[in-house]
């Protein structure tokens, strides 16, 4: 089963670097990571936020999220 990344679509568009990021890493794994695009996640003012599987995260940068995909990915 692939990795999934929740976000919201309407936050994680007006991030170019994370969106940017959260691109890199599916180019990165293909096949291996399923990014899930809500309309909203009711986190706002936790811009960006992700769940990576079922963990949610508030205040990400992007290069935290390459670490955490790249620990989970290890994992496997």
């Amino acid at each position: 089963m692939p990795l999934q990344l929740t976000l919201c679509r309407l936050c994680a568009r007006s991030r170019p670097d994370f969106l940017q990021m959260v691109n890199q890493l599916a180019a990165e794994y293909p096949g291996k990571i399923e990014i899930i695009e809500l309309d909203c996640m009711a986190a706002c003012d936790d811009a960006p936020s992700v769940m990576v599987a079922t963990k949610y995260y508030a205040h990400v940068a992007p290069q935290q999220l390459s670490a955490m995909v790249h620990e989970k990915m290890e994992e496997e």
